[in-house]
Parts: structure tokens; C-alpha cells; sequence
């Protein structure tokens, strides 16, 4: 099992500062850091905007950053069998076909299911994100394609694969509604803003929704802007319809009925 995280909306966040969090993170996990990558444009290649994953130590990695030459990056924990780590955390930019987001996966469950939230609690006390969610994967390469919309990976079988790719920005050139007006799916934790609290569901604004029935989730203020939204896993299929069905989901689709032959 895998546990991972993607953030979004952090186009002010430096290479430098992202660093900062990849070694927090894997701080809060409990993890060494083992090794480390950065994408790189080819001189040669085939067509323009060619790029390479070019490994490196973390020590090498910190000093690319440093010059500028390094932007986009990963930071990993290798272990033995897991593939194709045990841990990681992603630092995405607009280069290389990209959009701005964070990663982050690692096997295991509720202690590392903690630890993330921990690191969410204090990424969001630097600066501000306007959304994200921590989501349970069988793998960490599908938990990995997941966060940036890649290679029509989906949670939930109620889930559209494609529509989200379409939402970011970079080749669909998407309108990225999921940072103020709507939302991907729901996930066990969620990370959001008041306006997303704001949107309307049948006419009553999310934030007074959830609250209106237990089986909804419960909210944690993070800052004066910022929530955790906690939902069960038993919760999930019905909060993830009743939300898909008013139209605040961007990713949900209708469940098909079983034919009958």
C-alpha cells in the first residue's frame, strides 16, 4: 500500500524552498534520503524540449540549485524490493511539460498516512496552498502518475481519467478550476480554501453541507485560509456522489448500473 500526497497552486515556491520541504518531508516520515534527480533540456535531442532525469547525490542536487541549474526535481528513499522506490518527493515546475505541484508517495499506512499530514500542517504554515490531498494507492509508480494526471491513472472506478489532465495547465492549457471553484474528487484527506468552501451544492455552500451530517467529514483549520477536510473511508463513495452529482467534482463520473443479460 501506498500513501501519497499532491499539492497545487505553489507557482511562488522557489527550487530552493522546495528542497527545504523534500528534507522535511522525508524528516516527517522517518526516512533517509538515498538519492536525488533533476530534469535536464538535451542539447542534442530529437525535438525541442527534449529533457533527461539526471541522478545525483542530494549534496549535488542542493548545489545545482543553488546555481540555477536545477529546477525541477526528485528526492527519493530506495529500499530493497520496492520499486521504483520506497519513497518520494517530486518538485514540479512549467518546464519540461510540467505544471507547478508537489508529489509526494511512500509505502506504508497510518504512520505514514501521520507523518504526511504532519508535513502538509507544516508546508501550509510557510506558505500557502490552494489545494491538494493525500489519497491511499495499491502502487507508488500508480500514486506517482496520479498526482500530475498521467497515463489515465484513476482511484476510484467512479473516476474519469482524463478529465483532470485537461483541468492543469501545460498542453490542454486547462483553466485549473480545482484551485478555487472545484474539486478533483474526495479523498481521505483533503486540503482546501475557503473559497472552496464557498462553492454551492444545492444551494448551501460546502462548508455548511459537510456539516450538516456526520457522514460527511469533519474540517480542520490550518490557517485563516486553509483546511483539512478528513473523510472516512466508508464515507467516501456517497460524499464523492452526492458532490458529483451537484457538479463540484471535476474528475467524477456516473457509476454504470451491472447489465442485466
Amino acid at each position: 500500500m501506498s500513501i501519497s500526497l499532491a499539492l497545487y497552486g505553489i507557482e511562488g515556491v522557489t527550487p530552493r524552498l522546495a528542497l527545504k520541504f523534500a528534507k522535511h518531508y522525508f524528516a516527517c516520515l522517518h526516512l533517509s534520503i538515498t538519492g536525488a534527480a533533476y530534469l535536464k533540456y538535451l542539447n542534442d535531442g530529437d525535438h525541442v524540449g527534449d529533457h533527461d532525469l539526471v541522478m545525483v547525490e542530494i549534496a549535488e542536487l542542493e548545489e545545482k540549485i543553488n546555481n540555477g541549474i536545477a529546477t525541477a526535481f526528485r528526492v527519493y528513499n530506495e529500499a530493497a524490493g520496492a520499486i521504483p522506490w520506497s519513497a518520494s518527493f517530486g518538485y514540479t515546475t512549467n518546464d519540461f511539460g510540467g505544471f507547478y505541484h508537489f508529489d509526494g508517495q511512500c509505502s506504508g499506512d497510518l504512520i505514514e498516512l501521520e507523518g504526511m499530514i504532519s508535513f502538509i500542517k507544516d508546508v501550509c504554515a510557510d506558505i500557502a496552498v490552494l489545494y491538494g490531498m493525500i489519497y491511499k494507492c495499491e502502487k507508488v509508480s500508480k500514486a506517482f502518475s496520479y498526482a500530475a494526471g498521467n497515463n489515465m491513472v484513476t482511484m476510484y472506478s467512479y473516476e474519469n481519467s482524463s478529465a483532470f489532465k485537461k483541468e492543469v495547465p501545460g498542453r490542454f492549457q486547462g483553466r485549473e478550476r480545482y484551485k478555487e471553484h472545484l474539486l478533483r474528487m474526495v479523498y481521505p484527506v483533503n486540503v482546501i480554501s475557503n473559497k472552496h468552501l464557498g462553492i454551492d451544492v444545492g444551494g448551501v455552500v460546502l462548508k455548511d453541507w459537510i456539516g450538516e451530517s456526520v457522514g460527511r467529514g469533519k474540517l480542520e483549520a490550518l490557517t485563516s485560509s486553509t483546511w483539512l477536510w478528513y473523510v472516512e473511508a466508508d464515507q467516501l463513495e456517497d460524499v464523492n456522489k452526492s458532490l458529483g452529482e451537484a457538479g463540484i467534482l471535476i474528475s467524477w463520473k456516473k457509476m454504470e448500473g451491472r447489465k442485466r443479460f
